[in-house]
């Protein structure tokens, strides 16, 4: 009896033996991180400039990233961009608007940490069978450089230096962007990235416009660049703003990014091990 059974057991050994030598792992390794490039426009939303304005007003931008696949479709991406944006109140259809003849212009640097949902997950056979098209949603947190500038008589002053409400604001603001997307597969080693990004900034004072008109006699020279662009109603011939009058409405800027990236596999991650091994096996004969 003792005997069969070690028989029997010695079959079934030598059977799954044999079976498993139809198969092994592919030695394919699996690339989890990119890098991105991408280029895009941008639109400017505040008291300068509302959504519901026509015109759009736009400004490039131009942005570097690494992207890094943490769960089968939860990505994280760092981001750091380079962006314009600006507005002028003599393009808006409401006459108000145009009587406060403001404008601002800025270029600034944002740097943002992102969370990226995938719709479908990546394949146990590594990254060279990813889908087509991924749709995905992104959400995350960053800061950015606050810099608005505005012409007056030829020459361009920075506005944040000059207190033109009287108000000290900071050079940085935290931002919070979402979005989304679709990533393409172009080739083994490339995706192309379309999509769409809303920034909210939490200030106000991204167009240096927030609160109410400054009192004109604190400014002490009347002529000063600081006194000409605090209120420029004079420049269309009407009467200076009472002090206290608002000049904003007190709520937060944003602005609208519509663009693409184009991303490129890396043969090691920046990320903890380099690659990890596809988890398909094929048959060797």
């Amino acid at each position: 009896m003792i005997k069969k059974s070690l028989l029997l057991l010695t079959a079934l050994c030598i059977s799954a033996l044999a079976q498993a030598q139809h198969y092994t792992t592919t030695g394919d390794f699996d690339r989890i991180s990119k890098v991105t490039f991408g280029l895009g426009l941008n639109a400017y939303t505040g008291e300068l400039r509302r959504t519901t304005d026509t015109k759009l007003q736009t400004g490039l931008s131009a942005s570097l990233a690494y992207e890094h696949l943490f769960k089968d479709n939860i990505a994280l991406r760092g981001s750091l961009s380079i962006y314009s944006i600006k507005a002028d109140d003599a393009l808006s259809a409401l006459r108000p608007r145009r009587e406060r003849n403001l404008s601002f212009k800025a270029t600034n640097f944002e740097f943002t940490a992102q969370a990226l949902y995938f719709a479908f997950r990546h394949p146990p056979s590594g990254y060279k069978d990813r889908a087509f098209a991924n749709p995905y949603f992104h959400l995350g947190i960053g800061v950015t450089s606050n810099k608005p500038k505005a012409e007056l008589n030829g020459e361009e002053y920075e506005l944040r230096p000059l207190r033109t409400e009287g108000v000290d604001y900071g050079s940085l603001a935290m931002v919070i962007p979402v979005g989304f997307g679709v990533n393409i597969f172009i080739n083994r080693n490339v995706d192309l990235q379309l999509e769409m990004q809303y920034t909210l900034a939490l200030t106000g004072y991204l167009d240096d416009v927030s609160g109410n008109y400054r009192d004109p006699s604190s400014f002490g020279d009347p002529t000063s660049p600081a006194a000409l662009l605090s209120d420029r109603r004079v420049e269309l011939g009407l009467d200076p703003a009472p002090a206290g009058d608002p000049r904003g409405d007190g709520g937060n800027d944003s602005y609208i990014r519509v663009g693409f990236r184009l991303g490129f596999y890396l043969p090691k991650s920046l990320y903890g091990k380099s690659s990890i091994r596809c988890k398909v096996t094929k048959k060797t004969r």
